[in-house]
């Protein structure tokens, strides 16, 4: 056995047991054959593919949706750094000596 193998083992019961022995004879699978079948089908249902944030945002109209410069993706530590400088001391001063 290889890392890309593994073996299950699996005990089904009552209803589950008639019924995989039911679909093996109708669909004419062997036992790892319909289990390999029954695990795509789960997946496909059960994983949807993630949508892409960019596109959900755009189709919102979040994106694009607010006012500011065309640079500011760019050069956003510059305006926070201006917009703080006036907001805050940077720098802690002594009162000058006469």
């Amino acid at each position: 056995m290889n890392t890309e193998e593994i073996r299950i083992n699996a005990r089904l019961t009552g209803k589950d047991a008639d019924d995989f022995r039911a679909l093996q004879k109708r669909e004419g699978l062997s036992a790892s054959d319909l289990l390999r079948e029954a695990l795509r089908e789960y997946r496909h249902a059960r994983m949807r593919p993630r949508a892409d944030a960019v596109k959900l945002l755009g189709a919102a109209g979040f994106i694009g949706a607010s006012e500011g410069p065309r640079d500011l993706s760019t050069r956003y530590k510059d305006y926070l750094t201006d917009a703080l400088e006036h907001k805050t001391a940077w720098r802690v001063q002594e009162p000058r000596r006469k």
